[in-house]
């Protein structure tokens, strides 16, 4: 197989995966409801290590904060619409870690994230549209 048409067959092996994270519309041009998560993401007190923000299946938020402070090292938490309606939390505090998830519906998803928190999709797979959003 030339060259040309071994790529062509590759890309379309890839779409059909799902491979991507992406399945769904860009949220980078839908109705930007997540806007306001930005800011306090990227002021958060401990994050100078990693600060990441993901949208995902355009209705919920995934941030994974880790950084060199003395307590509260890591948080990973699990919002929904609105920064105020946190589904779950995995974090560090001044009395250990933490993790607990508010929503029962939300734990399985929340587990795998937390499991695959550097793969693009979060272990989430192709029937879910995971967005990293730029900080």
């Amino acid at each position: 197989m030339n060259g040309c048409r071994w790529l062509v067959v590759l890309a379309a092996a890839l779409a059909l995966a799902g491979v991507g994270c992406d399945s769904g519309s860009d949220p980078f041009t839908d109705d930007e409801w997540w806007t306001p998560f930005i800011e306090p993401v990227r002021e958060a007190p401990c994050a100078d290590i990693r600060n990441r923000m993901f949208v995902i299946d355009d209705r919920l938020v995934f941030t994974d904060q880790v950084g060199s402070c003395a307590d509260a090292r890591f948080a990973q938490i699990l919002y929904g619409e609105t920064i105020d309606n946190v589904k779950c939390v995995n974090a560090d505090s001044i009395g250990g870690p933490i993790r607990q998830c508010f929503d029962a519906a939300y734990e399985d998803e929340f587990l795998t994230m937390i499991d695959h928190l550097f793969e693009p999709d979060l272990g989430l797979g192709p029937s879910h549209t995971v967005w990293q959003i730029p900080l």
